[in-house]
């Protein structure tokens, strides 16, 4: 059974506002919480696009694995892990395109997808898989009541 992921009240309006701040790009970056089996999301670390710098990344990311390495040495410091990955998906539905399911560092990460319209956050969706070669599924994404 694919993990479930949760939000605390302020990591989900961070996630809403770094979401609509990366419009009309593609963002990522990193969910981080504390070593359990229970996903819980504290903290986000948002990651360069390298395609953007490169005049790409309007439908596709991707991120440094050195600045990706930094960051989760710098949340083991805080004694909090990588539950998670996400990035945005502009004027797009919060589901795996075909660039994300290519992408083997996606597997064994829960990957969040936050659908942004007009520069407005939309919705966000929550996929997991286990390996490269295996689909994504929907996994359960528990967010604070508004």
């Amino acid at each position: 059974m694919p993990p479930s992921i949760t939000f605390t009240a302020d990591s989900w309006e961070n996630l809403k506002t770094l979401s609509e701040q990366a419009y009309p790009f593609e963002g990522c970056g990193l969910l981080l919480g504390p070593f359990a089996s229970e996903k819980q999301v504290l903290r986000i670390v948002t990651l360069r696009n390298m395609l953007k710098e490169e005049g790409r990344g309007r439908f596709d990311f991707s991120f440094s694995p050195k600045e990706f390495m930094e960051a989760q040495l710098a949340a083991e410091k805080q004694q909090l892990d990588v539950v998670g990955i996400f990035h945005t998906h502009p004027d797009h539905p919060p589901r795996p395109s075909p660039t994300d399911a290519s992408q083997p560092m996606l597997a064994g990460w829960i990957n969040l997808i936050a659908s942004v319209h007009g520069g407005k956050f939309k919705e966000a969706k929550a996929w997991w898989r286990d390996d490269e070669q295996k689909p994504f599924v929907e996994t359960a994404l528990i967010v604070p009541l508004a």
